[in-house]
């Protein structure tokens, strides 16, 4: 046999078997653990009904994906909520903008946040983003169902900061606080390639 070709044909061999022990390797490989707190018994939210533009009655359901992220805050707030916007919509963008998943914004200002107001403050952050409103007994339904805490003072409103992530069945599965915001795109990444939550 030619030399050349015998060469080629154990380099090819080498090259072979070199992935082959790097998929194995890959394969058992765990990914890591995710950061966000995992609820025990998910939480179904997608009955819950709010306000979407225009004042259309709309309930968590009509934004299914596999994934949405849920944000209460309000468009009057001086640093957390535009921050966390802004992080989610990096991580958007990072992520390549998914189909799969959504984001919304729920104010916990519906006095002075429209449906309107609160789409147009959402959107600001990326147009897929989605704004809700509600009544007052609308959105204090949603915030307990997902364990967010907000007080309206003189001076000002305060709130739960927490990031909340839904599945496709409509149920509350994760909760991010500041502390594990940081992971959220490499836990988002995992989850949407179907990671267990």
């Amino acid at each position: 046999m030619n030399r050349n070709i015998l060469a080629i044909l154990i380099t090819v061999g080498l090259i072979a078997a070199g992935a082959l022990v790097y998929s194995l390797y890959r394969l058992q490989t765990p990914e890591p653990e995710l950061a966000g707190i995992g609820l025990n018994d998910p939480i179904p939210v997608h009955q819950l009904e709010l306000l979407a533009a225009g004042n259309e009655p709309v309930t968590l359901a009509d934004y299914t994906a596999d994934v949405t992220a849920v944000f209460f805050g309000f468009t009057r707030c001086p640093d957390v909520c535009p921050l966390t916007m802004t992080q989610l919509a990096d991580t958007y963008r990072n992520l390549g903008e998914p189909d799969n998943l959504k984001t919304i914004m729920v104010t916990v200002d519906p006095g002075n946040d429209t449906s309107d107001i609160t789409q147009a403050y959402a959107s600001n952050f990326h147009p897929a983003f989605t704004g809700l409103s509600g009544s007052n007994q609308q959105v204090a339904k949603a915030a307990s169902t997902f364990f967010v805490g907000y007080n309206d003072t003189q001076q000002g409103v305060t709130h739960t900061d927490a990031l909340l992530l839904v599945d496709a069945q409509g149920n509350f599965r994760r909760v991010y606080t500041a502390d594990n915001m940081p992971h959220l795109e490499q836990d988002l990444r995992q989850i949407l390639a179907g990671a267990d939550w």
